[in-house]
Order: C-alpha cells, then structure tokens, then sequence
C-alpha cells in the first residue's frame, strides 16, 4: 500500500494551475502565441484552396484525432488541410458517454498489478481533462458521480483508490466524499435501499462531444487550415517514387473531384482506417480492431439532473452509468459486444433491451421501467489497435501511431481524453518523417491555445443574454454553452418572438431550448445537409427522436433559404435524415415493433372492427392515437368508466414504445386486454415472452476487458 502511494504521489507531483479540473495557462517556451489568422471560411472557399495549394499535411478523418490534428499543425504554422466523408464528429467522436473520464478503472488495473504504465495513463487522463478544460471551457464542466458501495468491506478500498484518483488529479480538482447509505439515498432516490452500505461522491468531466470536435475543426479553419466535411477519399495519390503525396477526395454533394497533394497524409479514420490502409498497400495486415457500445436516453426523472452514478459492479455482475446531459439521462454499460459486421452500425432491440435490464435490476422495483421512456438511442465503434506481439507495447497506450510502407501516417486508437495529446504526438511525427518546417517546433493546444468562443467567457455570460437581447434563461444558458462568446452573433441574427416576452428567440419545439437562428448559424458552420443539423447542430436527434422528426419541416425550410434547395431537394433530405432516425438513432423499426410477438385474442372481425376504428382515429396517418383518443374509444364501446389503473398495468404489460401513445398493433392488444377483459392472458404471456428472452441468452454481450477499454465509465 505504501508503494502505491509513493507512486501515485510521485507520478503526480507535476501539479497543474487553476480552474474547475486544475487549468494551466503557463507557455512552454518564448514563442509567441499563435493568433487566429481568419473570420471562419465557407465550404466553397475551402474547395477552391484545395485545387491550388500544396499542404505540408493533409488529414483524412474529421472525428477528435483528426480534428485535433489539424489544430495541432494549424497553430504550429503548418499548411493543413483536413477532409471528413460525412459530417464533423459523425461517427464514433459523437456517440461516446459525453465524459472526460480520468482512468478509474485503469486505476484498478495500477493498484491490483503495479502497473507503473497504467498508473501513467491515468496520470495523463487527469492532465488532459485539464487541458481540454483550458481549451473549451464553455463546453466541458465538471460532474459529480455518484459510486455505490454494497459491501462493507468495499468501502475501505473504494477510498484507497479514489485518495490515490485525487492525489495523482490538478490540485484544485474538486475531492470526494463518503455517504451514507440514507443519504446516498436522498441524492439518487432510485436505488435499491436493500443492496446500498454507503457510497462515493467523485468528479469527472462532461462535455457535448459532437460540438467539441466540430469546435476544434472550426477553430482549426481560423488558424488557417482548409476543412471540408462530405469528402470521400476515393483513392491515395502516388508519387514517382510510389510513396503516398495527397488524395483524390469526392465531394459527396456535388460528385466533383478534387485532387489535394501534401507533403504527409494522415489517415485519422477511426475503425474504418484499415480500408484507408489496404489504398496504400494492398497487402496490409489489419492494424485495427473495434469494439462497440451502445447508450439508451431516458427521461430527467431517471436521474438527479446535477449527479451521475456509475456502478462498475452491479450484484447483477455486470456494470452500469447513468449520466445527466442536457435535460435528459444517458444509460450505458461498460460491456462491450466485439466482432459485430462492419456494415452493421445501427443499434439493435437487442442492444436496448439489454441496456433496459441492467436498468430494472438496478434500481428499486417499485419503478417501472419501460420501453416507452426510451427516447433514443445510439452505438459507436471505438478503434482499438490489433493485439499482437509488436504491438503489445501500444496496449498500455490504448493507441499506435504507425508509419506505414509508402510514409503514411496512421493514427488508431484513443478516447475523448486522449484525442489533444494523440494530435500532438501525431503532428511530431509527421514533423519527423516528412521533415517539415514549421513555425513552432512544439505543440501550443495545451496550455496557449483556446477553441473559437472560448475566450470571454464566463459561466455568467448568458445573463448578458436576457438582458441586453430579452431572452429566455434556458435559452440564453443554451446558446452561452454552446457556442461561448459566438453565443453573441446568434443572438444578433435572431427574429422578433413576437411576443411580450421573450423579445427574440423563435422556439423550434416548445420542449428544447433550440431557436431558428442556430440553423442560420448551423449552416455558416459548415451543415450541409438536414442530418448534420437535427443531429450535430443541435442535438435534439441524440435527445429526442420524435421531436427531431416532427422539427424536420421546419429546420429544412429554413436550411432551404440558406441553401437554395429546390422543393424536392427538401422532401430528398427529409426523407433520408428520417432513415437516419429510423436506422441510427433509436426510432421505432420493424424489429422494435415485432419484438413482443404477443398473439391478438380477437376474432377476425374484432380485429377489423377495431383497424378501423384506429384508422378513424388517426386522421393524420402517423401510424400512432394518443391514450386520450383510446379511453375515448372505449367509452364509445361500453365501457362507462375508464379503469386508469387497469389501463396503467396493461400499457405495462404490453411494454409500448412510445410515450402517451400505442400503434395499431399495441392498440389492438390493449383493447383486447380491457374492453375484452383478457388482461391475465396479456400479462401470462408477457411473462413468458420474458422467460423465453433470458433463455436465449442474447441480452447478455461478450466482456471488453478493461484494460483494452479506454479506462473510462
């Protein structure tokens, strides 16, 4: 134990500065700090610099890596060009728990082996959480996590690791602190009283991860890098010599080709880069291996809107968080299911059902946890390197930087918390091996550089807001945290409320604090297409996926005045941003609304009669009634008074997916239970749907270990 403190003391003796996670302003050396050298370029200018500019590096991935990467070289004075086939953040960098983690659960692995390079990895962590807080600090503040402890003898070794956590983090990180199991109970009512001794308070980071990377790469455009997002990489331009010298890139929009020569090429790809790997050497071995994990949004009441929990052993076994993030609560596990099709990355019933046991066997049983609360949900990939004999250094890493056979860089690997410091060493060696001449040997994204917005501001700025524009508080602590001191130009372009109050700020839904002036801006910030809005933009894709559908008229019509789209332009990017919820982000599909396989007791003609009754119902053709349209219809087939209580256990039952209202299908059963009177069969079967599900086994995914995990929640 003695020694475990003597390491954790000495590895953390390098103290960092002030802030909320211990931020540090002091430069490295004289060099003086880089300043912005342009207003945020279009696209289209972007594209036109591509034809006639030779880069000292181009970067191919858009995600944190290869975001950061172009910070790095753009602020070190170096021709930088980055290309992203989809959106800024699309992928994996968008879809990740929204923490800044420090390494706790490396911190396991340290204690347990001694394990001087795990102990570094968390050391690393805790300081780039600072340095990212220094970066950004309107978009990452810190977040209390709440660890449960079911036994008493968990409590002794809890504190160990968390005294070690906080010795080893910035002096001014917020400490932890022990609760009883009633108090613990106060600030988390939903646990299991019966199975709690006490529990943990620790702090980590939490940020909006898609706007964190689009940041970065805006940021990078105002140093002077050229960024474009929708351009595909179709093949790795050569020089005489054979080595890799840029790419022919396709803009996804319009079908033109750009071909962009750099000195280094980066391939930044993610899971993905093994493809990118097979266009330099057709006889590349696989450099890349994934994992995946999926997370479920639940409703504010799930979770105390100002703390997390994280339970990494559950006494069901397996490990569990639940996160509060923008209004709503974010659900995980740390489990992770490998070897999954590449073609396949949506997320499955499967991957929510699972995601909603965990849920029920967490918390106290008098809750009902139900299918209907899930808002949305979305899965990611998370690159990992290949084990293998010469890569068994990097596993401590959890990254490698490999110049491959014709002097491309590839970058696999990393977390949120790693993404600047990845960036950092992945610019020095392209320094290296493409022995380039820029104007600042080292690397200035921790300590002297900030994110465009993040200078000037204050976590009091949005009262500026209310006051000097008449806004409304929950909009103005939105915009202030979104886009920092730009909170600003939003303000300044948006239209009359035409109200009393508030004086400016047009809503696009009465439920999210997203006003149409941030489409105008979603668009000035690079937003080609309907889904980069509704999912990177603004988020509401990632919070609530009925309501993003029903905003989607109104957000393309603004978008269309932006972007001169035609009508059918507009119903094209409809349609497809609407597959992208169905598919991506947890809408209801055909393998959701087939999941309970519960036979109908009705008659032929029941069935019909009641079809059309809902038909008659659904006058706008949604596919849906609200339950107020269902005890209506009932009163108009006998029934005198509506059993609410009844109806609250068949809807239970029946397990809908969706809140306030029922499907044809669900509706059919749910008239069937009550004015049939067959809600004993509806619950038996049930019952049985369940027995026959936990049988299969198939909630259950394959174990991540954790040392190959990241170190995160």
């Amino acid at each position: 134990m003695a020694k475990v403190l003597q390491m954790a003391v000495m590895l953390g003796s390098s103290k960092l500065g002030h802030g909320a996670f211990g931020f540090d302003e002091r430069q490295t050396d004289s060099t003086p700090v880089p300043q912005m050298k342009r207003e945020l370029p279009t696209r289209k200018m972007c594209l036109e610099a591509f034809k006639r500019t030779h880069y000292d590096i181009l970067i191919i991935g858009g995600g944190a890596v290869g975001s950061g990467c172009a910070l790095d070289a753009a602020t070190r004075g170096l021709k930088t060009a980055l290309v992203e086939a989809n959106d800024f953040g699309s992928g994996t960098s968008s879809k990740s728990s929204k923490l800044l983690h420090g390494g706790l659960r490396d911190l396991e692995q340290a204690i347990s082996r001694l394990d001087v390079a795990a102990f570094r990895r968390v050391r690393s962590s805790l300081q780039e959480r600072s340095h990212i807080g220094n970066l950004a600090p309107h978009l990452s503040q810190p977040v209390p996590i709440l660890l449960p402890v079911h036994h008493w003898w968990e409590a002794p070794l809890y504190y160990m690791k968390l005294k070690i956590y906080h010795l080893m983090a910035p002096k001014t990180t917020r400490s932890f602190q022990y609760l009883s199991a009633n108090e613990a109970l106060e600030l988390f009512p939903m646990l299991r009283r019966q199975e709690l001794f006490g529990a943990f308070v620790f702090y980590e980071g939490q940020h909006d991860d898609a706007r964190m990377c689009l940041s970065v790469a805006l940021t990078a455009a105002r140093y002077g890098a050229d960024i474009c997002n929708h351009m595909k990489v179709s093949r790795l331009i050569k020089n005489k010599e054979g080595n890799v010298a840029g790419a022919e890139a396709v803009d996804q929009l319009t079908g033109k080709k750009y071909s962009i020569r750099a000195k280094v090429v980066v391939n930044a790809t993610g899971h993905m880069s093994d493809s990118l790997r097979q266009m330099e050497d057709s006889e590349a071995k696989p450099l890349c291996t994934r994992s995946w994990s999926s997370i479920i949004v639940l409703p504010r009441y799930y979770c105390p809107e100002e703390v997390g929990v994280f339970d990494p052993h559950t006494p069901s076994g397996r490990s569990i968080f639940f996160l509060p993030w923008q209004g709503h609560t974010l659900v995980g596990s740390s489990d992770e299911p490998l070897n999954l099709p590449e073609q396949d990355t949506q997320p499955t019933e499967t991957d929510v059902q699972s995601l909603l046991d965990c849920v029920k066997h967490f918390v106290t049983p008098n809750f009902d946890v139900r299918r209907c609360d899930v808002l949305a949900v979305w899965g990611g990939y998370k690159p990992l390197p290949v084990q293998s004999d010469s890569l068994h250094h990097t596993l401590f890493k959890n990254h490698v930087i490999q110049l491959g056979p014709r002097n491309m860089l590839s970058i696999v690997g990393g977390t949120w918390s790693s993404f600047r410091v990845l960036a950092e060493k992945t610019v020095n060696a392209a320094i290296r091996y493409g022995d380039l001449s820029p104007l600042r040997r080292e690397s200035v994204t921790a300590e002297s550089c900030k994110l465009d917005g993040a200078s000037g501001w204050g976590p009091k700025m949005f009262i500026r807001l209310v006051q000097d524009f008449g806004m409304e508080r929950d909009v103005a602590e939105h915009l202030s945290n979104t886009y920092g001191s730009n909170a600003f130009k939003v303000a300044v372009s948006a239209d009359s409320s035409g109200k009393a109050w508030p004086i400016v700020g047009k809503r696009l839904h009465s439920e999210f604090p997203y006003i149409e002036a941030e489409v105008k801006q979603g668009v000035r910030d690079f937003a080609c297409t309907l889904e980069d809005m509704v999912a990177r933009r603004l988020r509401v894709a990632f919070l609530n996926v009925q309501v993003a559908e029903e905003i989607l008229p109104q957000v393309a019509n603004i978008m269309a005045k932006e972007l001169s789209w035609s009508r059918e332009q507009i119903k094209k990017q409809i349609r497809k941003t609407r597959t992208f919820l169905n598919s991506q982000m947890g809408q209801l599909t055909k393998e959701s609304a087939s999941q309970l396989n519960i036979p109908i007791k009705m008659s032929v003609g029941q069935v019909r009669k009641f079809a059309g009754q809902f038909r008659q119902m659904d006058k706008n053709k949604t596919g849906y009634v609200s339950i107020a349209d269902c005890c209506r219809a009932m009163k108009t087939m006998g029934v005198k008074e509506v059993p609410v209580d009844l109806m609250h256990n068949v809807l239970r039952d029946i397990d809908v997916h969706a809140q306030g209202k029922v499907n044809l299908y669900e509706f059919l059963l749910l008239m069937s239970a009550i004015v049939q009177g067959n809600t004993e069969y509806l619950r038996y079967a049930r019952l049985y749907l369940d027995h026959k599900k936990h049988m299969k086994g198939s909630n259950f995914p394959i174990v991540m270990q954790m040392e190959r995990a990241g170190g995160g929640l």
